[in-house]
């Protein structure tokens, strides 16, 4: 005769391995994500530096007004590519938290039935799928993006030097 199946633990264990899934999944967008900012960041400071050179060099105020719109722009996508980077983190700490009960309950075996209820409860509300549950992407979610301090840094430093070629090129 065999055992009778617990479909309660069974259910639990595939519930466990879509949450594995879906941190997969969460990872990789953001290991995606990243490597895109960085090569955007790259081509954005480099054709940035360009045209100041070139507007400095040719006085040339349009030019300059150029070098002003690729820092917002690049600035932009650069943000954009943030917040997603930020929103999959945020993600990310919710599956490791789910992820974190099961091995509490893992670890106590069955000792500490609140830590199973815990985990049950924290699956049930858990809604699975990283692209789900991205909200629909709006201007004012960019606040959101990281890293901030580097957005501030380099962008600030290009804008700034984007105004004084502009003024240079004005002047000149």
């Amino acid at each position: 005769m065999t055992a009778p199946i617990d479909t309660e633990q069974d259910t639990r264990a595939e519930l466990i391995d879509l949450v594995r899934a879906d941190y997969e999944t969460t990872c990789s967008l953001m290991d995606g994500v990243v490597r895109t900012s960085l090569a955007l960041r790259g081509v954005g400071v480099t054709l940035i530096l360009a045209l100041l050179g070139f507007a400095v060099q040719q006085s040339s105020f349009p030019v300059a007004l150029c070098a002003v719109a690729a820092v917002v722009l690049f600035l932009y996508l650069d943000a954009y590519h943030g917040w997603l980077y930020a929103e999959g983190l945020g993600r990310a700490h919710e599956l490791e938290r789910l992820l974190s009960l099961r091995y509490k309950e893992l670890e106590r075996a069955g000792d500490d039935p609140d830590v199973t209820m815990d985990l049950d409860m924290a699956l049930a509300a858990d809604r699975f799928g990283q692209y789900s549950n991205l909200p629909r992407f709006r201007v004012r979610l960019l606040t959101r993006a990281r890293p901030k301090a580097l957005y501030m840094a380099l962008y600030g430093s290009l804008a700034l030097l984007s105004a004084a070629a502009v003024v240079y090129s004005a002047i000149t």
